[in-house]
This record gives C-alpha cells, sequence and structure tokens, in this order.
C-alpha cells in the first residue's frame, strides 16, 4: 500500500466516524424539535447560531482551518433547520 492509499484509508475512517457523530447529532436535534414544539418556539434561533459559530471557532487548533469549518458547521445548521422543518411539517 502507498502512502496515497494510507492517507485515503484514515480518510475513510474518520469519515465514518463523523457519519456517526453526525447521526448522534441529529438524534438530538430531532429532541430539540419536539421541545421548541412543546414550548412554541421557533426554529430559527440566530443568536444561538452566532454564539455556536463564535464559541467552536476558537476550539480550532489550527487557525487556517478556521474558513473552512465556517462552511462546515454553517451546513450542519442549516440540516438542522430544515430537518425540524421536515419534522413539523410531518407533525401537522
Amino acid at each position: 500500500m502507498n502512502k496515497l492509499d494510507e492517507y485515503r484509508k484514515t480518510i475513510d475512517q474518520i469519515d465514518q466516524e463523523i457519519i456517526e457523530l453526525y447521526e448522534k447529532r441529529m438524534d438530538i436535534v430531532k429532541l430539540v424539535s419536539i421541545y421548541k414544539k412543546e414550548n412554541k418556539l421557533s426554529t430559527l434561533d440566530s443568536s444561538r447560531e452566532k454564539v455556536m459559530l463564535e464559541k467552536n471557532l476558537k476550539k480550532i487548533k489550527n487557525k487556517d482551518y478556521s474558513k473552512y469549518y465556517i462552511d462546515i458547521l454553517t451546513s450542519f445548521i442549516k440540516a438542522s433547520k430544515l430537518y425540524q422543518e421536515d419534522l413539523k411539517k410531518n407533525e401537522d
């Protein structure tokens, strides 16, 4: 196995871990959606999104990755909101 194959195998393993964590995250998003519905709260919480982004960007050790992480977290947030909206539609 050459170096490139080794790197790709490691990326595949990391991707599997990310998938597992993403599924856990979405399971919690579902619970958040249920809570919001029960308490008549909006799906959108811009202040929470801003705080999440600022807080998580500070945790990145290699600052060269920060601008790319913004895209990832923003995508997670977008997926979470879309999922919550879908859950609302399916419950109505």
